[in-house]
């Protein structure tokens, strides 16, 4: 058998063996069978999403059940309010009111506190102006010695020092008696309604109302007032009666 017949017959004996890997390669190197393996994947893993939310809903059902349980069936208490006893008798309810105007046009106690304030505040008032009247002398005598030029530097410098602390001082102590003034007016107020509020409880209980209001003209509380119902007279009386007794 010479070269070429050998070279034919190794080819024919080739063929076949290719022929038949052939399908082994192919089927070994396919893809198509991957997806299915992915899906099956997905599907498990939205079966246990699925069931976790199950389980966690139980969980939560069951603890609140649980809370309920504690509070209402197992010691829970219930919180009632006690109110505080009163000593005094209960009212009827009606609703009298106090014309405070009044009460301050004839208080004899006002009357008198206003005479002294009105005292005090005259008094402060003519310190005051004997006070500036002094400081604005200093003040233009400074002026005319600067315009007539008899000072020196140093001297100038220390007068309008001097004249400056005076004004300060003058407005701080002006402020300090404006003050005093108003504190003791705010007491004499103070001590008044505390008179208004002992003879108002007295004639409530005697009457067997409930409430007083007040009224004042300025502050109108009360649009409709029921004359009936007005007791600034009686209050007065026994104010005015209280402060004669003291006197």
């Amino acid at each position: 058998m010479d070269e070429k017949e050998l070279m034919t017959t190794q080819e024919q004996a080739d063929t076949p063996v290719m022929q038949e890997r052939e399908p082994v390669f192919r089927e070994a190197s396919a893809p198509v069978e991957e997806p299915v393996a992915g899906t099956t994947a997905c599907e498990k893993k939205k079966c246990g999403c699925k069931w976790c939310s199950i389980i966690s809903f139980a969980v939560l059902f069951a603890a609140v059940i649980a809370l309920y349980i504690l509070h209402f069936c197992c010691g829970g208490k219930t919180e009632t309010f006690t109110p505080t006893p009163v000593a005094a008798e209960p009212g009827d309810g009606s609703v009298l009111f106090i014309n405070l105007d009044t009460v301050n046009a004839n208080y004899f106690f006002i009357e008198e506190k206003q005479k002294e304030f009105d005292a005090e505040m005259q008094k402060q008032d003519e310190i005051f102006k004997q006070k500036q009247a002094n400081f604005q002398k200093k003040y233009e005598q400074f002026q005319k010695n600067y315009q007539a030029g008899i000072l020196t530097d140093v001297q100038i410098q220390n007068a309008q020092i001097q004249l400056e602390s005076e004004y300060q001082k003058l407005e701080s102590d002006y402020n300090a008696v404006v003050n005093a003034l108003t504190e003791k007016q705010v007491s004499v107020n103070r001590e008044m309604l505390d008179s208004v509020q002992a003879v108002s409880a007295r004639i409530v209980a005697k009457r067997g109302a409930s409430f007083v209001m007040t009224y004042q003209k300025d502050l109108p509380l009360l649009i409709y007032a029921d004359p009936t119902r007005d007791i600034t007279e009686e209050v007065l009386f026994e104010l005015n009666k209280s402060q004669k007794k003291e006197e």
